[in-house]
């Protein structure tokens, strides 16, 4: 199965914001980045557990190519890959 692509960028102070651009209300946050991207998992699997309980099927994961990214985002974060939700 292949992983969602999310982007972690820096928030203003401190700490990290990540978001999943297949799924725009997924976003997260952590205070390093390893935290953020666990988060993203975490975040990930509570949005598909809702789309499973709706009856709507989670996206399939978009290619780099395919996601529309700004020339900002691109410039000052980084990209990461969050796995798929196992079936529960």
């Amino acid at each position: 199965m292949r992983p969602f692509i999310a982007f972690i960028r820096k928030q203003p102070g401190n700490g990290f914001s990540i978001c999943i651009p297949d799924l725009p209300h997924c976003n997260s946050t952590g205070q390093t980045i390893p935290e953020a991207r666990a988060n993203a998992e975490h975040a990930l699997g509570l949005h598909w557990r809702r789309l499973q309980r709706s009856g709507k099927p989670l996206p399939i994961p978009s290619y780099m190519h395919e996601l529309a990214w700004s020339q900002e985002r691109l410039t000052d974060g980084l990209v990461v890959l969050i796995p798929q939700p196992h079936a529960a």
